[in-house]
């Protein structure tokens, strides 16, 4: 009797010993993809949806639209555009070279003329902020993934 329950014992502990590792190999381990970079997540036509310059809002009456691009690194740099149609139907556009400190959360275009143009970003899914100083006047756009 007392082997019949040793016996036993011993079967259903070698049953669960071959049950275990099917259990354990059900569910799948997740891979996570690696998080983009700031300047890959930059990377795109970008809709500026406010335009302000000094608290006071110039999208839809002094600038119908505009858009800025912003290309993949290549090398040192990335290469954008920023494009401004005014109300007057005159249009705008600036192209160069962009870094971004992500450190400090700041980018800076360079045209071509050479002049830099450095914003203060938050970029946070599909909507991009720039802020900063141009010309004495304090510039906040916020726009939205095209």
């Amino acid at each position: 009797m007392k082997n019949a329950i040793l016996n036993s014992k011993f079967l259903a502990f070698a049953l669960f010993l071959l049950i275990l590792p099917s259990l354990t190999s059900c569910k799948k381990d997740k891979v996570e993809a690696p998080k983009p970079t700031v300047r890959e997540q930059l990377v795109s036509d970008w809709e500026i949806k406010s335009f302000t310059i000094d608290g006071v809002e110039v999208k839809g009456s002094i600038i119908n639209s505009s858009k800025m691009e912003f290309e993949a690194y290549t090398g040192a740099d990335g290469d954008f555009k920023w494009t401004i149609h005014f109300a007057d139907g005159s249009t705008e556009t600036e192209t160069g070279d962009y870094t971004v400190d992500v450190e400090d959360k700041e980018i800076d275009l360079v045209n071509e003329a050479g002049e830099h143009l450095q914003f203060d970003f938050d970029l946070a899914g599909d909507d991009l902020e720039l802020s900063g100083t141009l010309d004495g006047e304090r510039y906040i756009l916020k726009a939205e993934r095209d």
